[in-house]
């Protein structure tokens, strides 16, 4: 099976951003995958280069604050008169001829005048909340699923990690383990219970609690949560959606609280190196 990619999210962050996320289909190669992001105002083209150089990630932030026109003016991204539309091409290690191209994404699905502005409302209105009241602030780290395999616990005949705190992968079997963090701001709930989980050489206990958080970006089973304040960190191991007509607002995370002693304690997250998303 070839090589793919797909657009999972191009999502509007008001006033003048838009957040497109991606992810790749049959990533076998070991190595380093380079993206390439580009804009165009119809589905014929031409096609404008907004990234060439983008090694290893899974997403990018579209910024209408600076100018894109010809006569310097900065376009609107959320025009009635103006549409946008992203294709996002992924380079593998082994070299173009073996790349692809996504297919094309246009800004989230049209939805009625009325309810676009009600979810519109309730982001903005629960982003304040969060800021204001009773919400942290979070980095939320993506797994790894594709790059260079772990040099020190990556078995290839077996397909799995040797060692149970290798601090060269943090578990996943690809080097750093996570990609860079996005800053953004949320609600964790109560704690459920806590719960014991044991390996061939340790016992780890963790408690499960439930975070609140705009869908933007997109989380999985086993992303990673860190509370910037308190430094806990949670594993995501389940994910359900608040929808308005079958549209997302906010994504719900059931989680699991690590304890002190976990192996994802040991990487290091620079939440300063990057503004927050919202």
């Amino acid at each position: 099976m070839a090589l793919g990619i797909v657009i999972t999210k191009v999502t509007p962050l008001y006033p003048r951003r838009i957040f497109i996320q991606w992810d790749l289909i049959n990533p076998t190669e070991d190595g380093t995958y380079t993206f390439e992001v580009q804009r165009c105002g119809s589905t014929e083209g031409p096609w404008e280069d907004l990234e060439l150089g983008l090694q290893n990630g899974f997403s990018y932030v579209d910024d209408f604050t600076k100018p894109v026109m010809e006569d310097n003016a900065v376009a609107h991204p959320f025009s009635l008169q103006r549409q946008f539309y992203y294709r996002v091409r992924v380079i593998p290690p082994s070299g173009c001829a073996n790349g692809a191209y996504s297919e094309l994404h246009g800004i989230e699905p049209e939805i009625p005048p009325v309810q676009r502005g009600l979810r519109r409302k309730l982001r903005y209105e629960e982003t304040i909340l969060w800021k204001a009241y009773n919400g942290v602030r979070l980095a939320l780290l993506k797994r790894r699923q594709w790059g260079e395999r772990c040099p020190d616990c990556y078995d290839v005949i077996t397909n799995s990690v040797t060692k149970d705190h290798c601090t060269t992968c943090y578990g996943t079997s690809f080097v750093d383990g996570y990609w860079d963090p996005v800053i953004v701001y949320g609600r964790i709930h109560p704690p459920n219970n806590v719960q014991a989980q044991t390996t061939q050489r340790d016992k780890n206990e963790f408690s499960q609690h439930m975070i609140t958080t705009l869908d933007v970006p997109l989380l999985q089973d086993d992303d990673l949560i860190v509370e910037i304040d308190t430094n806990q960190r949670h594993v995501v191991r389940r994910k359900t959606q608040t929808e308005l007509k079958r549209h997302p607002v906010h994504q719900q995370l059931t989680t699991s609280l690590l304890e002190r002693g976990a192996v994802e304690y040991e990487l290091f997250v620079d939440h300063r190196a990057t503004p927050p998303l919202l």
